[in-house]
């Protein structure tokens, strides 16, 4: 869904009728999108494709560009109304909004890789807002995440990974029933997109360590008592994690696997890395707890 065309580093593209939806009609709500409908058999469209992409990588990720094979896919280019290959289209808020058929020289398909750049300015804005969002969440600023993810779901609101981001910051505000009652409302195809699967584990791994927080302080002074019970180690890091001491948890988990690296299956590290997911790769304290792991693990 959100692969870029950028400077020739990344091949366009398939789609199918299976990806259809995520990666042309959802995908340029953010990102302006060329589809090339091709052949295998057609020798303009071999032609044109390595200049498609070409000029699109020379966007800077402004467009993104994917292929259809009508030979594997005709419903879509029946849908389309697709009458000869090749034949481009552009898409930008999930419609198409210019096309043509036939080679083209590169200057043509230039002004028409312009043109439709220049017509992503939502799309833009929504991007931005959502890369903004993650940054303000990452350190610590839930409200100020919150406002920019629901502006992005106000320019875009099909947006998944906005929605995603909305129950995170409830999670990171303290409200889990809030963030669960979001998520149960949700229907498959919500769900099983990769953000929205990172918002419900979170979900799942606030809830647990809510049912800890409450223990606290045993938990405390069982590791206190005997710093070898691991079992203890990890009640405690789940109740600090619980009331936003995410640090000092994850140091807890660190201290268990210097301990005893494969207690319980790994257990300690398999909960490290459920707070890894859940505060996102671009936190401070996963940061650090990821260069503390890396040394324990490769010592």
């Amino acid at each position: 869904m959100d692969q870029l065309i950028a400077g020739g580093a990344s091949a366009p593209v398939d789609v199918t009728m299976d990806n259809f939806m995520a990666e042309v009609i959802e995908a340029s709500a953010t990102t302006p999108t060329l589809v090339q409908f091709w052949a295998p058999w057609c020798g303009p469209c071999k032609q044109l494709g390595p200049v498609l992409e070409k000029v699109v990588g020379a966007s800077g990720g402004k467009v993104r560009m994917v292929k259809v094979n009508i030979d594997d896919n005709a419903q879509i280019a029946q849908q389309m109304r697709v009458q000869s290959v090749p034949t481009v289209y552009g898409f930008v808020d999930g419609k198409p909004v210019d096309g043509f058929a036939g080679a083209q020289p590169e200057s043509a398909i230039s002004q028409f890789v312009d043109k439709l750049a220049g017509m992503g300015g939502a799309g833009a804005d929504a991007a931005a807002l959502l890369e903004a969002a993650e940054a303000a969440l990452a350190e610590g600023d839930p409200d100020t995440a919150m406002m920019q993810f629901q502006q992005v779901m106000s320019i875009t609101p099909e947006s998944v990974p906005a929605l995603a981001g909305v129950v995170r910051c409830l999670i990171a505000s303290g409200d889990i029933a809030g963030a669960r009652e979001v998520v149960d409302q949700l229907n498959d195809e919500f769900l099983s997109d990769p953000a929205m699967k990172t918002a419900v584990a979170a979900v799942e791994l606030a809830e647990k360590a809510a049912s800890s927080a409450g223990e606290l302080d045993a938990a405390r002074a069982a590791v206190e008592a005997d710093p070898a019970d691991l079992a203890a180690r990890q009640d405690y890091a789940l109740a600090l994690f619980a009331v936003g001491q995410n640090a000092e948890a994850m140091d807890q988990l660190l201290e268990s696997i210097r301990i005893e690296r494969g207690w319980r299956d790994d257990a300690a590290r398999l909960q490290l890395l459920e707070f890894f997911s859940s505060l996102g790769a671009a936190n401070p304290d996963v940061i650090t707890a990821r260069r503390k792991l890396s040394t324990l693990l490769f010592s």
